[in-house]
């Protein structure tokens, strides 16, 4: 693979998926909030610590999908939990997206979806294999 085309996907990843890296950052700090409101008998707590650790399984998703297309060579995760842990991401990327209310200031959560969808394309011979 040329140099190149190393950075311009490098850059693709920063760009599509570095707010939602803050975003799911920012989300750590509310894990002991999250834990305190299940607590206390409200269960959103209990939503955004699923959207929280979802986010995480999609991120290591992401990674592994990045590694790979940068190194097609080695295996960093199995494509069956791969696809699994894709499955996530994209599933507290909605949910967040539902619950902070979806308004044309939040259009920026479809960048992500593109470019995850266009890594998944790079990727897909790994994706759909069944090692």
């Amino acid at each position: 693979m040329k140099p190149w085309y190393k950075i311009l996907i490098l850059l693709e990843a920063i760009v599509g998926f570095g707010p939602l890296v803050i975003l799911l950052g920012l989300g750590l700090i509310t894990i002991p909030a999250s834990f305190y409101w299940v607590s206390e008998g409200h269960y959103y707590g209990l939503v955004l610590l699923m959207i929280e650790i979802a986010g995480l399984f999609g991120l290591f998703a992401f990674i592994s999908v990045l590694l790979h297309i940068l190194e097609p060579n080695k295996v960093f995760l199995s494509p069956k939990k791969l696809r699994v842990f894709t499955l996530l991401g994209f599933i507290a990327l909605f949910a967040f997206a539902i619950a902070s209310g979806i308004q044309s200031k939040t259009i920026w959560f479809t960048i992500p979806i593109i470019v995850a969808s266009h890594f998944m394309y790079l990727a897909r011979n790994y994706l759909l294999s069944n090692s």
